[in-house]
């Protein structure tokens, strides 16, 4: 199918008046003037908060194109105790995975509950995407440092809030699992997930062959993991 064939939906952005072409997919509309998110329900715009990242100097000069990657603040919780003995687990297990200590200060608390920040995809995937060696995990393990900056032309969100915790909840399996190593298991324990406050991450991304690589650690992606890149990127150079 043709890049003109691609039917887009015109919106109104509700703070500055200017057009905005969004996809039939779409969930969450940016508007590159003024960087306001939204998103529509019925005939309401409800805001949605939203940064625009500054790529880092040495991945400045390529040419960037910005996905939205949604960043969920989360509560975790043990409401029941697992019988392990924090202090027989090795210390270079605790230290070598930032998830698993955080887990293991959970369970060191009398009241064990804390956060934790997600970076879940916002955009739309394919198969091809997995969520454990991509950047959103990547970034959940290690969150890199987020600097402001001007708002940027940008595709629309196929993933709401509500998909976006159920993904972070799929996240926090995976990552538990992956790091078990004795510890994980938490056999009779009641781990509880909920989301505090989020926001959508417009995040800097540039072609290096059949990859996409992010401008902040510059971790790769698939393009086909994304869905329909190439029209993605024709809409992007278009504006």
């Amino acid at each position: 199918m043709a890049t003109t064939d691609i039917k887009l939906i015109p919106l109104r952005c509700p703070d500055c008046g200017i057009d905005i072409e969004s996809g039939e997919d779409d969930i969450v509309h940016f508007c590159s003037n003024c960087g306001s998110g939204f998103e529509v329900t019925r005939d309401k715009f409800k805001k949605v908060d939203i940064i625009f990242v500054k790529p880092k100097e040495e991945f400045a000069n390529n040419k960037l194109y910005y996905l939205p990657m949604w960043q969920i603040l989360s509560k975790i919780s043990i409401s029941k105790k697992p019988n392990i003995d924090i202090n027989q687990i090795p210390p270079e297990i605790l230290s070598n995975d930032r998830f698993t200590s955080f887990l293991a200060g959970l369970l060191k608390k009398e009241k064990p509950i804390d956060k934790m920040l997600f970076f879940v995809p916002a955009f739309g995937v394919t198969n091809r995407y997995q969520l454990m060696d991509q950047p959103g995990y990547l970034f959940t393990v290690k969150p890199p440092k987020l600097e402001s900056d001007s708002p940027k032309d940008m595709v629309g969100a196929e993933y709401s809030l509500e998909d976006a915790v159920e993904l972070a909840k799929v996240m926090f399996l995976s990552i538990q699992y992956h790091t078990d190593k004795g510890l994980m298991g938490l056999q009779g324990a009641d781990i509880i997930f909920y989301y505090e406050k989020a926001r959508i991450a417009a995040i800097p991304f540039y072609e290096e062959g059949a990859m996409l690589v992010d401008g902040l650690k510059g971790h790769k992606i698939f393009k086909n993991a994304l869905k329909d890149w190439e029209k993605i990127k024709a809409k992007l150079e278009k504006n």
